[in-house]
């Protein structure tokens, strides 16, 4: 199963993921409508302007990262 994690920056404030989760399906999150709803702010944008989001794999590559 796949592990991924979850890097937040607000600001200049990096908080790494050091644990990650594994996450084989969406609907396997722990609350799957609070992850949801979450990917859905991402997708379309409505994130705040000083806010990063970067998703990384197991060995570090990044997958997905963004900002505004």
């Amino acid at each position: 199963m796949p592990r991924y994690f979850f890097h937040h920056r607000i600001g200049d404030r990096m908080m790494w993921d050091p644990v990650g989760l594994d996450l084989p399906d969406l609907k396997l999150a722990p609350d799957p409508d609070r992850a949801a709803a979450v990917w859905m702010n991402i997708i379309e944008g409505r994130i705040e302007p000083n806010q990063i989001l970067v998703v990384t794999d197991a060995v570090g590559q990044v997958l997905f990262v963004t900002a505004r």
